[in-house]
């Protein structure tokens, strides 16, 4: 993943300055050609772009997004408004690629607008990168976070796809719809827990059952599932220990 912070000089030294204390950890300088500071799993560029791979786990990289927020360091504004454009490398990236991006935005445009308050889902490729102007305002820090990561995941499965439907399906459940989609991405495990509850916020319906409450169970109590180890083992009873799966990305 990567956030634009649009730091050099002097200023750059802050933000690593900055990311060495919140992380606890020393800052390395990694020398030419990158000129790049590496703070544990996070590296800065030259040019002040906070970069961190799918293996950091998602709270760590929103509670630093979020230290460094209190300590005044924002991600990059386009200079016409005071929204955010998260950027993503173009390496190892194909047109067939970003087709897929595109229809995968595409086949879950509603839900991923609603899911991370975007007022644009428009997908731009310059000749180095991949960017996403999708907020007219700065989000909240937990927001960026889950944007970064989410972005970072859809284009992953954009490059291991051959073919992706691009047909958006209607949906009276946008809980459900939209966490089989993110499983589907990748997003399993405690790791993505606040990742998947940022990203399921917004929506409306249960995340545990396709067709809300069953057998006495409201909403509120399936959506307690996740944190509730007494509703979780009553809810695998009910499913008998299965979870609905689906193989198509676009479902």
């Amino acid at each position: 993943m990567e956030i634009n912070y649009n730091v050099t000089g002097p200023d750059r030294k802050r933000l690593v300055q900055a990311i060495a204390r919140i992380l606890e950890s020393d800052a390395k300088y990694l020398g030419v050609p990158s000129c790049a500071y590496q703070v544990d799993k996070f590296t800065i560029s030259k040019d002040g772009i906070l970069s961190f791979d799918d293996q950091t786990k998602s709270d760590e990289a929103e509670q630093l997004i979020e230290r460094l927020c209190e300590m005044g360091f924002e991600a990059e504004i386009e200079e016409s408004t005071d929204g955010l454009c998260i950027e993503l490398p173009l390496k190892d990236t194909t047109d067939a690629t970003i087709d897929n991006l595109r229809r995968m935005v595409d086949s879950k445009a509603t839900l991923i607008k609603k899911a991370l308050g975007a007022d644009s889902l428009e997908i731009e490729v310059t000749e180095e990168r991949i960017r996403f102007p999708w907020f007219d305002r700065i989000p909240e820090p937990e927001v960026i976070s889950a944007a970064s990561h989410f972005l970072g995941h859809l284009l992953d499965a954009a490059k291991s796809h051959k073919r992706v439907t691009a047909k958006e399906k209607e949906t009276d459940n946008e809980k459900y719809a939209f966490r089989c989609f993110l499983l589907r991405l990748g997003f399993i495990g405690d790791e993505f827990k606040e990742t998947r509850r940022t990203l399921l916020r917004n929506l409306t319906g249960s995340a545990a059952f396709r067709t809300g409450a069953k057998k006495g169970y409201s909403a509120e109590d399936l959506d307690a599932a996740t944190d509730d180890p007494a509703v979780v083992e009553a809810v695998n009873a009910l499913l008998n220990g299965k979870e609905a799966t689906d193989d198509e990305i676009s479902e």
